[in-house]
């Protein structure tokens, strides 16, 4: 599944107040942990994020120590889980790293994840807990979990997607213009984690975040310290086509001159796909939406805009991949749209390519 989800499947067991403990496994740096928080303060919860690689299993169960005649044993809980008086009714635990962490720790964490207590410790009843850590075969720390706590877990593996961190992540927070024009050109280029004990810097979306914020301060692309510093956060090798693909497109149409008709759609097929990227993005506002009549006067227009725009990008090919991009944003709406369409051009096209956009319902 993608980060997208996995997400959705938080979400359930939240709306549903289903207290079923969830794990997360996938590579490194793919938004894991940001989701989780996300989701946190979509919903009003405090998320306690405990890095369980960097705790010791004192910390998750608590110290024993003897009541004041010696005759029983008591339990200190450990501060650093939920409490409702310090941290209010609705958290997340969220346990990070938990297959990178030792096998003492993770036997700690049995009874907080399968029974919600430890010791004397009872997890607040409006407490969620999550799991996340790497797989396997990403090539990190992985201790592998042992039968009975994997058992405690509904477990979920996720993938790397790159129209999923486009539309939840990269365009809502601004992610910088050059990062996304080349990986909307090289999706593959957002994770190239290899196997090769070697190779110390790659690419993930949190390292492109980085060069985005690097791009923020000084987006010259001929100073040698911005591009030392991408190169260190991405690797040498994809930094170097990244600028060099910056600066080969640098003239590229834009998607504000294309609307507007003060240019005509370029020849070579790479700054087409750039630029049909780039008019999808302006829709971004749709998702979500349920109907045309949800969109303000200015949004209906830029709606009809964009969708007549991709009539111009010169072969019917584009034409096909652009509308199918659209649709994916929100297909209710742009099917609605499209269908009243007053351009001619639409109307033909519908008539001879409708089974291709799985439009041949027109009603």
């Amino acid at each position: 599944m993608n980060l997208r989800e996995f997400g959705q499947t938080v979400e359930f067991n939240i709306r549903h107040d289903l207290k079923h403990a969830i794990l997360g496994l996938g590579a490194p740096g793919v938004g894991k942990s940001q989701i989780i928080k996300q989701i946190g303060n979509k919903f009003g919860y405090k998320v306690i994020d405990l890095r369980l690689a960097q705790m010791s299993e004192v910390e998750i169960g608590g110290l024993i120590y003897p009541n004041e005649d010696r005759t029983k044993t008591r339990w200190l809980s450990p501060e650093i889980l939920p409490d409702e008086e310090r941290d209010g009714k609705k958290t997340i635990l969220l346990l990070d790293e938990i297959t990178s962490c030792p096998k003492r720790v993770q036997v700690a964490a049995y009874q907080l994840i399968l029974d919600r207590r430890v010791g004397q410790y009872t997890l607040p009843e409006g407490t969620f807990v999550i799991g996340l850590g790497n797989r396997e075969d990403d090539d990190g720390v992985y201790i592998r979990l042992a039968g009975p706590l994997a058992d405690r877990f509904e477990i979920h593996y996720i993938d790397v997607d790159f129209r999923v961190w486009k539309e939840d992540f990269a365009i809502p927070y601004k992610v910088h213009p050059y990062v996304i024009r080349y990986l909307s050109f090289k999706p593959s280029a957002l994770h190239t984690q290899s196997t090769d004990p070697e190779s110390m810097i790659f690419a993930t979306p949190r390292s492109w975040e980085r060069v985005s914020d690097i791009l923020k301060m000084d987006s010259d692309l001929k100073n040698t310290v911005v591009v030392n510093k991408i190169a260190g956060n991405i690797g040498i090798s994809e930094a170097t086509q990244f600028v060099k693909f910056i600066g080969e497109t640098s003239g590229t149409v834009t998607a504000d001159e294309f609307l507007e008709g003060l240019s005509e759609a370029p020849s070579d097929p790479s700054e087409v796909t750039i630029l049909t990227n780039a008019l999808v993005e302006k829709l971004g506002f749709i998702r979500g939406i349920a109907t045309p009549q949800q969109l303000n006067k200015e949004q209906l227009i830029l709606c009809r805009k964009v969708i007549s725009s991709m009539f111009r990008l010169g072969a019917a090919e584009y034409t096909i991949v652009g509308l199918r991009d659209l649709l994916e944003l929100n297909r209710l709406v742009i099917k609605q749209i499209f269908l009243v369409n007053d351009d001619p051009r639409a109307e033909e096209f519908l008539e001879q390519n409708a089974y291709m956009l799985g439009l041949e319902d027109r009603r």
